[in-house]
């Protein structure tokens, strides 16, 4: 028997491994370059467009970009791609990540970066405006009355600037770009997305602005207006869309361990620190009543760095001739998306995401389920976090994506029926597309598999089934949710 055939995976991801930590070391290596006293400037007084210098776009800083997901870039993936006369579309679920927000913490000269650049000039944009406004007169909206949202704004009250944790008027463009895309790829294979009414459509929204603001803003471009007014949006009670399975001690001491895991990585690893400190210094506010910014982690720098690079406002200065690097930039997002690589490989980290996960995924198959009977509903959207896509896919045993957690990110789950020329149903299947790539053939428990053609696999509903009620903790020694949470 030939066993080099089963070595390949295991090579393969030994040889990335090696690559991404020689990367990191490289990185590494290179800080304390970048750690050089930074020359003096006598004269600190600047001028709005000082406060930051252009960020080039080239091999190492596209990545980076690419994370921003600009509405420009949002594009038609693989959604709805196959034969319409075989493969019966049922229904989709669909999860996405907010779009473009503001940064999580306080962040210098934030107010000088335009957070609406180019989203002022969109037509859907301007369309969805003129509907809200229009709409909101007549008092005809569902989800502007009584509820979890009320008194929520429907899109930022200020158009050009990033507020903490808001959502920014490139994100409300980025979901509206997203609907559009997806009704544009669904509506030729799906008649029924042209009819839906309001109880065939079933939204649910983290309690959060930015969350429920993506949900409308995706909504607008994919279904009927007249529709979207009447659906109730349902609210969450957590990131993770647990629904009736949230009450779970076990993933604390899970997460703790994780958290440890990344800690020591940075322990590891002083340079990186260092260079996290000096970056922040660049972008974060001195509390009162300190002389310097405290210590922060590349995580944090990510995120405000995000805040600025996604609104092409270049890197911050402190003087005209003293602003932070573009090695800088380079360097935390390499060590993070490492980590991030190692996170995934952690035995504690799986089955936290397990544990979390399962009350969604428990929702998931319930909803296929409800679609395949012709009961509905036939269209459910969550709209949450990074968290919530991470989550979802680390317990679908899917492959670690670095632009999985993009903002405007989606993941679709497309429910078919296999139907003869007799009519004759001959199975219930279904796919999933991460930001509009299959990634059906990675799911861990598709035991059915089929191969429709070189881009396009179907797992059968009755997998995902077993899955969630025989095998779904299996990995967890353990045969419910409940012993799983206790143990």
């Amino acid at each position: 028997m030939n066993f080099s055939s089963f070595r390949m995976p295991q090579n393969k991801a030994i040889q990335c491994y090696l690559l991404m930590s020689l990367w990191i070391l490289l990185i590494i290596f290179g800080v304390y370059k970048f750690m050089e006293p930074q020359q003096k400037i006598l004269d600190t007084t600047l001028k709005p467009t000082q406060l930051y210098s252009t960020l080039e776009s080239d091999g190492k800083t596209r990545r980076i970009f690419k994370i921003c997901n600009f509405p420009e870039d949002i594009s038609p993936g693989d959604e709805a791609i196959l034969n319409k006369n075989k493969w019966q579309l049922k229904g989709l679920l669909i999860l996405i990540r907010h779009g473009d927000r503001g940064p999580l913490q306080h962040v210098k000269k934030i107010s000088s970066i335009n957070c609406g650049v180019g989203a002022e000039k969109s037509d859907l944009l301007a369309n969805y405006k003129a509907y809200l406004h229009n709409e909101s007169l007549t008092g005809k909206l569902s989800w502007a009355g009584q509820g979890p949202f009320h008194g929520f704004p429907f899109i930022p009250s200020h158009p050009t600037q990033c507020h903490l944790g808001q959502l920014t008027m490139q994100g409300v463009s980025q979901l509206l770009k997203l609907g559009n895309i997806l009704r544009e790829s669904y509506s030729d294979v799906w008649a029924k997305l042209a009819t839906l009414n309001a109880n065939e459509v079933l939204v649910y929204s983290t309690r959060y602005r930015r969350t429920f603001q993506s949900a409308l803003s995706f909504l607008f471009g994919l279904i009927r207006h007249e529709t979207l007014e009447k659906i109730p949006i349902h609210e969450s009670q957590s990131m993770s869309f647990c629904f009736k399975d949230c009450g779970c001690p076990v993933t604390e001491n899970l997460s703790r361990s994780v958290q440890k895991s990344v800690s020591h990585h940075l322990r590891s690893h002083p340079a990186v620190a260092a260079l996290a400190d000096a970056t922040g210094k660049y972008l974060f506010e001195v509390p009162d009543g300190e002389s310097q910014t405290p210590g922060v982690d590349p995580y944090s720098v990510r995120d405000a760095l995000l805040s600025v690079v996604c609104h092409r406002g270049g890197m911050p200065c402190e003087a005209p001739n003293n602003c932070m690097r573009r090695q800088n930039v380079v360097g935390i997002f390499s060590y993070t998306d490492w980590v991030n690589y190692r996170k995934w490989r952690n035995s504690s980290w799986k089955r936290y995401c397990l544990l979390k996960s399962y009350g969604l995924m428990r929702h998931i198959v319930q909803q296929m389920l409800h679609m395949v009977s012709n009961s509905g509903p036939y269209l459910v959207l969550y709209s949450g976090h990074d968290h919530t896509l991470e989550q979802l896919t680390a317990a679908l045993g899917l492959q670690s994506d670095p632009f999985l957690l993009r903002y405007a990110a989606r993941m679709v789950f497309e429910v078919y029926q296999e139907v003869e020329e007799s009519n004759e149903v001959k199975g219930i299947f279904f796919r999933l597309l991460t930001n509009g790539r299959d990634v059906t053939r990675q799911i861990s428990f598709c035991k059915n598999f089929v191969n429709v053609n070189s881009r396009v696999g179907l797992c059968k509903i009755e997998d995902i089934v077993r899955f969630l009620h025989d095998d779904y903790f299996t990995a967890l020694n353990v045969t419910n949710f409940k012993d799983a949470c206790t143990h």
